[in-house]
């Protein structure tokens, strides 16, 4: 990184990102922690304890909240850049200028070692590292990175600026948009879990032979499997992130901008709504209907259809508000047995008594 502030601000301004800029014009160096920054450094101060420890590492900007910006530039020698959203602006301004770029390789744009069958089109600046499988006819857009080990099987498209991991296996068939994230391991496209029980007991199995729909700016994690549909396909909608370790069963329907984390889990043909939110090790049956806006905390077990938006908790999930109630009771379980038990005696003496008048 070799910038100025007045460059990102001019940059980040334009959309509404940067609101203000205070300050001289300094050079940048780069974009640290504030634990870890110093002299050359942009940045960004999201608490009022944060001051105090950037006070002796004395680095040359900071980007700050409109209601911190009166003390933070309480420091000397600062430039300061005001952001309204500063979360959205530490995602854009750190991809902008220092994350990592996938197109810069040590290897050639398609490795000797990659295996490239017939009929496969490749996009112009993409790169296909070591070891590398494409299946006949795959076609991979432009700016693209499918890196080493990765396994995508025939006839599957992969979109523009979409970077797929070390290790991914992406199915035949299954589709991957634009400007879409797959980490390492991760599998799409496996057969979805289909089986049928004779009179004695064994599964035979079910062929699946839909496929996996990713569209653009969705993010899949590590290790995360989604399988192919039995008819059709399994959707993930635009903008979706799914953490590590999550499991999409076959023809589920994840809508847009979710954001699921590590261990969700679906069964087979759940139906999620658009912007749901799920902590870790949430689970939603199969066949169920989660409607949008909805967030599911606290290991949250999905066993009905939630048709209205709001905040959602415990194994089967109730409101949150009722959940919280419903918690607060549990924990002192054995003292209201207690007091039930003393109440039945004091009731048990009163009987007794009017009995013997």
């Amino acid at each position: 990184m070799d910038t100025r502030a007045s460059l990102i601000f001019a940059e980040f301004s334009a959309t509404g990102l940067l609101t203000a800029m205070e300050g001289e014009d300094v050079p940048l160096s780069g974009i640290a922690s504030v634990e870890q920054c110093g002299p050359g450094d942009l940045v960004f101060v999201a608490d009022e304890d944060q001051v105090g420890t950037i006070r002796g590492r004395q680095p040359s900007a900071v980007v700050t909240s409109p209601a911190l910006k009166d003390v933070v530039s309480t420091l000397p020698d600062l430039t300061l850049l005001i952001a309204p959203n500063l979360k959205l602006a530490h995602a854009m301004i750190r991809q902008g200028y220092v994350d990592r770029d996938v197109l810069i390789s040590e290897w050639p744009a398609i490795h000797p070692s990659a295996v490239i069958g017939p009929d496969c089109v490749i996009g112009e600046g993409s790169r296909i590292g070591p070891l590398v499988v494409l299946g006949g006819g795959v076609r991979v857009g432009d700016a693209t990175a499918v890196m080493a080990g990765a396994v995508v099987e025939h006839g599957a498209v992969i979109g523009n600026r979409t970077v797929v991991h070390p290790n991914v296996t992406i199915g035949y068939d299954c589709v991957i948009g634009d400007d879409v994230i797959i980490q390492s391991n991760a599998v799409i496209g496996a057969e979805g879990y289909g089986f049928a029980q004779d009179a004695k007991g064994r599964s035979h199995r079910i062929p699946q032979l839909g496929r996996v729909v990713i569209e653009d700016r969705a993010s899949v994690g590590a290790g995360t499997c989604i399988d192919r549909a039995t008819y059709g396909e399994t959707r993930i909608g635009a903008g979706t992130k799914l953490d590590n370790l999550c499991h999409i069963a076959h023809n589920v329907e994840i809508g847009q901008d979710c954001l699921l984390t590590a261990m969700f889990v679906t069964g087979g043909s759940a139906k999620l709504g658009d912007r749901v939110v799920a902590s870790g090790q949430t689970a939603v049956l199969d066949h169920l209907e989660v409607c949008s806006d909805v967030f599911l905390v606290r290991r949250a077990g999905v066993a009905e259809d939630i048709d209205q938006p709001g905040i959602y908790a415990g194994a089967p999930v109730e409101p949150y508000a009722t959940y919280l109630k419903n918690t607060a009771v549990a924990r002192d379980l054995s003292g209201l047995r207690k007091r039930v038990r003393q109440l039945e005696k004091e009731i048990r003496r009163q009987a007794q008594e009017e009995q013997g008048e």
